[in-house]
């Protein structure tokens, strides 16, 4: 059995991923006192969310390129 995404779901998928995290990011960032916690939850955040907007250019790249085949 094949469990395959289109790169349009791929997108999607990351898409929707990074608005949450970045949803949960700005909440912390209008605290004004942050634990240690919260502060290492911050760093995760913008490290996860990267990788999410890569895979979002990864996935629209590959799509370019599938369109100008």
């Amino acid at each position: 059995m094949e469990n395959t995404e289109s790169k349009e779901e791929i997108y999607n998928r990351a898409k929707s991923q990074h608005a949450l995290l970045d949803k949960r990011l700005q909440m912390l960032l209008k605290k004004p006192y942050l634990t240690a916690e919260e502060e290492l939850e911050i760093r995760v955040l913008k490290k996860k969310k990267l990788f999410l907007k890569d895979t979002m250019d990864n996935a629209a790249k590959l799509h370019e390129v599938k369109e100008k085949e």
